[in-house]
């Protein structure tokens, strides 16, 4: 199952936000600030007479830099017993054509990605977040070498990763030595295509090598962490499409050799992460059977939410639809917060609606906080279960 093109069917209407206004508000927009949402192909293309877009076997939208839906579904699984943040960390992977950066999925996105290609069935909800985790430590990682690459052959190239793709059943001509040498398979490949302050773009490969010997000294990475995750390495260097790609799969060695040059750092990008201060509070920890019952309230009364905040295509649209849905998880979780946004709107005071929305947030937050470390608690409890049944047997 992969991308094929094909027609969508076209996406419901939409509703308006979910509190009634006043006259003082302005008609058709929504009471909260929203910023503008990211998304999209950084790079601009002239869209040719009769060029069709690109559509999966879901009906969903494909961007064509990262092939993956333009509108990711944040929709709980079917299956899904907890809930999981659609929260999204920026990376500090420079996006091409862009000032900013690319940003990684959610666990939500995530687990809904596992479900569609039929590899989710063994993945308890407590297990995504360090999932998610590593993924997004190796792709640090991997820019940090390539990033490293092209600082040495290329010191004024100002790199950024324009487009990517994974390839795991393709093995790299190196792979494919390695494994006829008996140092066995990469778990996985990616192609990223890089775009020089020059405008030259360069496909970068990158082999994942898994080292089941140190998988017992792994730990849930920081997203700079360099040797939390001990059992994973990758090798990242420029495709040889061209001669000066040649010439730099050479020149990387010999330079690096002469100059001493040491492994990327990946520890130095953590500076470009900006991480605000928050006040902590203390509250009681949740149970994992508080946190399914709370989350299935969830499913229930915000169905019509989810899917409005999945099919919406306009950035009002969108706006909209997010409001609703925060507002409708916060009627079950922080039903006060929720009341004095509501009052809030019906004032008018953009003042008060933008305090009572974030104040609103950070219980939705916290409620997603507590609730990850209750799954987390289940999902070590469940494995020191199995691993003692499995002991008593043998």
């Amino acid at each position: 199952m992969g991308n094929q093109v094909s027609t969508p069917e076209p996406a419901p209407p939409q509703g308006g936000c979910p509190v009634q206004h006043d006259k003082k508000q302005q008609e058709g927009g929504c009471p909260v600030q929203h910023e503008k949402p990211a998304g999209g192909c950084p790079v601009q293309h002239d869209k040719k007479d009769g060029e069709q877009e690109i559509y999966n076997v879901y009906g969903q939208r494909i961007d064509p830099t990262n092939m993956m839906p333009y509108n990711p579904n944040q929709e709980p699984n079917d299956e899904q017993r907890y809930p999981l943040t659609q929260e999204r960390v920026q990376s500090t992977i420079p996006k091409g054509g862009t000032e900013g950066t690319w940003l990684y999925p959610s666990e939500q996105m995530f687990f809904n990605a596992l479900k569609r290609k039929g590899k989710g069935e063994d993945v308890h909800e407590g297990d995504v977040s360090t999932i998610v985790a590593i993924h997004n430590n190796m792709n640090e990682r991997a820019w940090a070498q390539v990033e490293q690459y092209e600082k040495v052959c290329h010191p004024e190239s100002d790199p950024k990763l324009l487009k990517f793709c994974g390839r795991p059943d393709t093995l790299t001509p190196i792979a494919w030595v390695k494994n006829i040498l008996g140092y066995g398979k990469p778990f996985d490949r990616h192609d990223w295509t890089i775009l020089r302050s020059d405008n030259t773009q360069v496909r970068y490969v990158i082999d994942y090598y898994f080292d089941d010997d140190k998988a017992t000294e792994d730990k849930v990475p920081e997203l700079h962490s360099a040797s939390s995750v001990k059992s994973i390495s990758m090798y990242a260097r420029p495709a040889i499409d061209s001669l000066d790609s040649l010439i730099d799969r050479i020149k990387f060695p010999v330079i690096g050799m002469l100059n001493g040059l040491q492994e990327a750092d990946i520890t130095k990008r953590a500076a470009l992460v900006e991480k605000p201060q928050v006040d902590e509070i203390k509250e009681a920890p949740l149970s994992a059977a508080e946190v399914e019952a709370t989350f299935g309230k969830i499913k229930e009364s915000c169905r019509n939410a989810f899917q409005k905040v999945r099919t919406c295509e306009s950035e009002i649209d969108c706006s909209l639809a997010a409001t609703a849905l925060q507002l409708c998880m916060g009627q079950i979780v922080c039903p006060t917060e929720a009341s004095k946004l509501s009052s809030a709107i019906e004032g008018g005071n953009q003042k008060d609606i933008d305090s009572a929305f974030e104040q609103m947030s950070n219980s939705l937050e916290r409620f997603q906080e507590r609730s990850a470390a209750a799954l987390r608690e289940q999902a070590a409890r469940e494995a020191r279960e199995a691993a003692a049944a499995s002991a008593k047997q043998a």
